[in-house]
């Protein structure tokens, strides 16, 4: 083998606290790059007995990609190593079947390209690749293929996902492999965007597993795929390669979410759309007015007045929710945000800001590499106006130095002042938003609130360049929270400023704005030039069905636990986000119902009761009677009989793959898998 291998090496996810990783010193780290190296490895590690996971860009906040013992990492988190990243052309179009081509060829409605990609690809550098255009005289092209051949210029290009989640950084495949999806209600997860999946598991064996489409031509040729990867000795012969093509689908959708128990998947096809733009629209409500419209689909939630620029019915809805509440504990802001198609792709913003320019091949990520992918913040629509831009969100946040929450402590300071040194009959904007005045209100709290007023600003005067937002937060909520305060007064003055303080913070993250881009710069929201990070996050996803309405009760809940552990000292910072999908194919995906909403809650561990909300969420999300579904590449503490109960006689299905694939090997099973019943029983 010519295997890269790293001994001892830490592992640790993107957001764990850069200090304490989660396994200080791994037995072996392998770094693929070429499919007989992977069929090597995994046949030598059956024979002895050794255990395999496969990871990616450590996005997951799950134990999912956690090895009992091996590694074999697919992209070097800091690209130390050679990543398994290229785009390949051995099968597409080389191995295609002809009746398919055909098909793309008589297709006068919908035009669709089809890319063959490695494991370790980011999704930021395909989505650049995608949009780049397409030599249509080179043979080795599809898009060539197809002109050569059928005479069909049409495939050019520019090309895109069809739907992203919000962080490009992760890889393809271990993005798709968890179910990760974005907020498009009118189209399923990343995952059912993949027709075929090239997988190595116990003993070295490899599987070429295609979806049947009913209605189109299998998508490759029987005999091409044989010389391809059953002939070369390289692979192990024939008898080591299968080509798997069936009309139930049943092994393809059991690998197609899997959480890496099947064994490393070394590449995928996917289907591409031609490049669109996307307008977005977001605006602030209240939660107890947005609650009534989630359950009916008709509502303006999912059908909102068509903007200029426009065209189609609007495709996205996503309510983020604050948890703290104004108002005396009776109002929660939301942003909601919607998108649509825009008219046309000519001169519309986003690439140049991005993705960027070609730069040339780089053998680091087996692709070629493009001066903005990776490595910009998120896209700003307004760069005239810095404030303006999309933010990153409060787990970014505390990754970055204090000057966003600084900015937020001098408003509610000058806001304040004014209010207390007028006695009163100064109201600023925020305050009148946040408290009721008079009566039996905050005038009331006048001598505590000027206290408060100082020790703000002794808050302010401790912060540096090297202090972070997450740190300031859990000063404040320490000082303004602090459950051993005796004084009534000073309690209610306390409390007040922290939700003064967390309705300025989660107003400014959710700023209203409108504005068209390239689809991807508006779906990828990553900031990239955070590059180092201690910020402890954590993130769960619970799926209900979006017209149900223990949806609405889930979210009541969490308000309310927030709410009551304010008044002991504890505070979430972080949002909870509502998403929508239509259900996936894939047999343990969580997108189950007509209508799927995930509930992504994620929040600074550093901040005392963020993890305590989370544990809360799961164990609500837990019981039978309330309908949610865990996400298996975040936090997820379920057990094999909860997997049993939700998954049924999906499961099954899904372990009878298993049993057929790995033949009852334990090659890649992890004390995850074991857990979680994701194993032949």
């Amino acid at each position: 083998m010519s295997l890269s291998e790293e001994p001892g090496r830490a592992w640790r996810r993107k957001h764990d606290n850069a200090e304490e990783p989660i396994k200080p010193a791994t037995d072996r780290t392998f770094y693929a790059t070429h499919l007989a190296d992977l069929i090597d490895l995994c046949r030598e590690a059956s024979a002895n007995g050794i255990r395999l996971k496969a990871a990616g860009s450590h996005w997951s906040l799950s134990e999912a990609a956690l090895s009992d013992h091996t590694f074999i990492e697919t992209h070097h988190p800091r690209e130390v190593h050679p990543a398994m990243g290229a785009t390949l052309n051995n099968v597409i179009p080389h191995c295609m079947h002809r009746d398919y081509l055909q098909r793309m060829d008589d297709e006068s409605d919908e035009l669709w390209m089809l890319v063959h990609i490695e494991s370790g690809k980011r999704i930021f550098q395909l989505y650049s690749e995608l949009a780049q255009r397409t030599d249509i005289n080179d043979p080795n092209t599809l898009g060539g293929r197809l002109n050569l051949e059928f005479n069909d210029p049409r495939f050019t290009g520019p090309w895109a996902f069809q739907t992203l989640g919000g962080a490009g950084g992760q890889t393809v495949v271990g993005a798709l492999t968890t179910g990760t999806h974005g907020g498009d209600f009118d189209r399923p997860p990343l995952a059912d965007c993949v027709v075929a999946i090239h997988l190595v598991s116990d003993e070295g064996r490899h599987y070429w597993i295609e979806k049947v489409i009913p209605g189109m031509p299998q998508l490759t040729d029987d005999g091409l795929m044989a010389a391809a990867f059953a002939e070369p000795k390289s692979f192990g012969g024939p008898d080591n390669f299968e080509l798997i093509r069936e009309p139930d689908n049943n092994v393809f959708n059991a690998v197609l979410v899997s959480a890496g128990r099947f064994g490393v998947i070394f590449s995928v096809v996917l289907k591409a759309v031609p490049a669109y733009a996307l307008v977005e629209k977001r605006n602030l409500h209240l939660w107890q007015d947005v609650k009534k419209q989630l359950g009916d689909p008709n509502s303006a939630l999912y059908a909102d007045t068509r903007p200029d620029g426009a065209v189609g019915d609007q495709r996205f809805l996503q309510v983020a929710v604050s948890l703290t509440t104004h108002f005396f504990f009776q109002r929660n802001l939301v942003g909601v945000t919607r998108r649509w198609d825009a008219k046309s792709t000519l001169a519309i913003a986003g690439h140049a800001e991005r993705i960027g320019v070609p730069q040339g091949f780089d053998p680091t990520i087996a692709a070629e590499r493009y001066s903005k992918a990776g490595r910009e913040f998120a896209y700003n629509p307004d760069p005239d106006h810095p404030e303006r831009a999309a933010s990153p969100s409060m787990i970014e946040k505390a990754c970055a130095d204090a000057g966003f929450v600084g900015g937020v402590l001098n408003k509610v300071i000058v806001e304040l002042q004014q209010f207390v040194n007028s006695g009163g009959s100064v109201v600023g904007t925020a305050i009148a938003t946040v408290a009721a005045i008079g009566g039996g209100g905050i005038l009331l709290l006048l001598a505590a609130l000027a206290a408060v007023v100082l020790l703000l600003i002794e808050v302010l005067d401790d912060m540096d360049d090297d202090t972070r937002f997450g740190e300031v937060m859990e000063t404040l909520k320490n000082k303004l929270l602090d459950p051993e305060e005796t004084d009534p007064a000073a309690r209610a003055a306390g409390l007040f400023t922290w939700q003064l303080i967390y309705y300025w913070t989660f107003a400014a993250q959710q700023k209203e704005h409108q504005f068209t881009a390239m689809s991807y710069a508006v779906m990828d929201v990553h900031d990239y030039r955070i590059r180092t990070c201690a910020a402890n996050g954590q993130s769960v996803e619970i799926f209900f069905e979006g017209t149900d309405d223990r949806l609405v009760a889930f979210i009541d809940a969490l308000i309310n636990f927030e709410m009551e552990q304010e008044f002991l000292g504890k505070a979430f910072v972080g949002y909870a986000s509502l998403r929508f999908t239509q259900p996936t194919e894939a047999l343990i995906g969580m997108q189950r119902f007509p209508l799927s909403c995930s509930v992504e809650i994620a929040c600074l561990k550093d901040v005392s009761g963020g993890q305590e909300l989370i544990d809360f969420a799961v164990q609500w999300a837990s019981n039978p009677n309330n309908g949610g579904i865990v996400h298996w590449g975040q936090y997820n503490t379920w057990d094999r009989a909860t997997v049993e109960r939700t998954y049924g006689a999906d499961l099954e299905t899904w372990r009878a793959a298993l049993q057929r694939i790995t033949r009852g090997g334990d090659t890649f099973s992890s004390a995850f898998t074991r857990r979680t019943g994701l194993e032949v029983v």
